[in-house]
């Protein structure tokens, strides 16, 4: 059998583990303590120079225009544009109170609930047509 790895590695493994023991130097060994350099100054940047267009070569030919596909067809008509139906009215469902006189500043809240904003509070409320109507 070949001893001379085995001696080798058994010579060099103390030397291997004593150089990671050793103690680390200090950090500010190499550093100036009272000396305080400023970074150096950048170059100037050189004033930019216009750039004058290339002629075009004689080798180059202008690109040919492609030509628009083929129609399909007539485009037929259907007739006169369709009249769009008017918007539904935007005005506020009506809330009317138990004697039936109309009470402002109240609007629908959901289904069967009413929202009174000048007290804050919410109601019960019965259908009463398009409208509603607070319950007694």
């Amino acid at each position: 059998m070949n001893r001379s790895p085995i001696l080798l590695l058994g010579l060099l493994l103390p030397v291997m583990a004593s150089a990671q023991i050793a103690s680390p130097s200090s950090p500010t060994s190499t550093r100036g303590a009272t000396q305080v350099t400023a970074p150096p100054q950048p170059p100037a940047p050189q004033p930019a120079r216009p750039v004058q267009p290339a002629p075009p070569s004689p080798v180059q030919a202008p690109r040919p225009i492609a030509a628009p596909p083929p129609a399909a067809g007539p485009i037929r008509s259907t007739g006169p544009a369709q009249v769009a139906p008017r918007p539904a009215s935007t005005a506020p469902a009506k809330v009317y109170d138990r004697d039936g006189r109309i009470i402002p500043g109240v609007k629908p809240a959901g289904q069967n609930r009413v929202f009174d904003s000048r007290t804050g509070r919410y109601y019960d409320s019965v259908p009463q047509g398009t409208d509603s109507k607070i319950k007694p």
